[in-house]
């Protein structure tokens, strides 16, 4: 099985995906002060946005009315 995430899509190569802090995602979220198991990994035409560990927090940052499922 490949990588078969599935997230959300906005406007100017917006990207979201829900994440386990693992590996990697677990470095950058630790780096960027985000705690718990899982959080919304934003990017912008592949560069990192951020980390996001609620739905209300994602919120302060993405219009989530302009996100369309990938």
């Amino acid at each position: 099985m490949g990588d078969e995430r599935k997230g959300w899509a906005g406007p100017d190569g917006l990207q979201v995906v829900a994440v386990r802090l693992t590996g990697a995602h677990r470095a950058w979220a630790d780096r960027a002060g985000v705690q718990g198991e899982t959080a919304f990994l934003v990017t912008r035409r592949g560069a990192l946005v951020g980390y996001y560990p609620t739905v209300e927090q994602l919120a302060e940052v993405v219009d989530l009315a302009q996100l369309d499922m990938d």
